[in-house]
C-alpha cells in the first residue's frame, strides 16, 4: 500500500520511521515546512515528498498527525482529493469531537479516529524514532467504518509491531485517556508550580523525577486536547481533589488510621492492577 503521513514531527516522523522499519509499504511524507520532509526524504524516513494536494489521491491510507482544532478543517478541505475507497486516519489524544464531527458527512473514503499512544517529552522532527511505539497501544474508534476497512487499519498497527489494538468508541477513549494520560499532566504541572520547585536540586530523587516528568508539555497542543475533552478531564480532577481533600483531613486531623487506611487502598489497587 501507499500511506502518507500528513505532520511530519515527534508523532508522524515516527509513524513513518516504523512503518519503513517494520513494513514494506511505500511512503509518502508531507510537512508544512518544506526543509523538514527534504531531511525525512534524505533519511530515508520517507520514499516521496511533494504537495499535499499531489500526494493526496495517491494514498491509500491517510495519517493526518496535526493538532486537534486542525484535523476537522484538513479533512473538509481535501474531502474530493483523498483516494476513493481509501482510509483517513489521524494520530489525536482526543477521539469525540474530531470522530463525531466527522461522521455527519458521507465521504468517498472512511475516516476512522486513531491514537497510537505513546510520546515524549520533546518534540519536532529531530526527536522522532523508529521505536517510539514499541510496547504501544494502537487505539481505533470507528464510528460508520466497515469492519473490513477496520480490520485493514488493525492489521497495518499490527504489521507496525504495536503491543496491542483496541478497537472502541471515541467516548470510551476520552473518558480513559483523562485518567490514563491528561490528569497525570495536570497533576505534573499543577506539581512543580509550587514555589519550593525551583529549590529542589540536593533534595530530589526518584519521587520528584516520577512526578514532575510529564509537566515537560506543549502548552498550545495539551490546551487544546484539555479542553476537547473538557467534561471527562473536569471528572477526573473533581475524584483527585477529592482524594487530596481526604488526605488534607486526615493529616489535619493528625489521623493516623485514616491515613494508613487510605495508603493500603491505595497500594492494594495497585498492587492488583499494575
Amino acid at each position: 500500500m501507499k500511506i502518507l503521513i500528513a505532520g511530519l514531527g515527534l508523532i508522524g516522523a515516527s509513524l513513518a520511521k516504523t512503518l519503513k522499519k517494520n513494513t514494506s509499504h511505500y511512503v509518502l511524507g508531507w510537512n508544512r515546512t518544506e526543509s523538514v520532509m527534504k531531511k525525512a526524504l534524505a533519511d530515508g524516513a520517507v520514499d516521496e515528498i511533494g504537495d499535499i494536494a499531489d500526494l493526496i489521491p495517491k494514498a491509500d491510507i491517510t495519517f493526518i498527525n496535526f493538532y486537534p482544532d486542525a484535523i476537522v478543517p484538513f479533512v473538509l478541505k481535501y474531502q474530493d482529493v483523498f483516494k476513493d475507497g481509501s482510509i483517513v486516519t489521524d494520530s489525536c489524544g482526543i477521539k469525540t469531537k474530531i470522530c463525531r464531527e466527522l461522521e455527519k458527512y458521507n465521504f468517498k473514503f472512511t475516516f476512522i479516529g486513531a491514537h497510537p499512544m505513546a510520546g515524549r517529552e520533546v518534540s519536532g522532527y529531530d526527536n522522532s524514532l523508529p521505536n517510539l511505539f514499541d510496547n504501544a497501544s494502537f487505539i481505533c474508534t470507528p464510528t460508520n467504518a466497515s469492519k473490513a476497512k477496520i480490520d485493514t487499519l488493525v492489521e497495518l498497527a499490527n504489521e507496525m509491531r504495536f503491543a496491542r489494538t483496541v478497537v472502541t468508541t471515541p467516548e470510551h477513549h476520552d473518558e480513559m485517556i483523562a485518567f490514563t494520560s491528561q490528569i497525570a499532566h495536570v497533576l505534573a504541572c499543577s506539581y512543580v508550580l509550587s514555589p519550593l520547585a525551583p529549590f529542589h536540586p540536593g533534595f530530589s530523587a526518584g519521587s520528584y523525577r516520577d512526578v514532575s516528568r510529564v509537566a515537560r508539555i506543549n502548552g498550545e497542543m495539551w490546551s487544546e486536547l484539555f479542553i476537547a475533552n473538557k467534561e471527562p478531564l473536569i471528572r477526573e480532577i473533581d475524584d483527585l481533589t477529592s482524594n487530596l481533600e481526604k488526605f488534607k483531613k486526615a493529616i489535619e486531623a493528625e489521623d493516623s488510621k485514616t491515613l494508613e487506611s487510605l495508603m493500603a487502598e491505595a497500594n492494594k489497587i495497585k498492587e492488583e492492577i499494575g
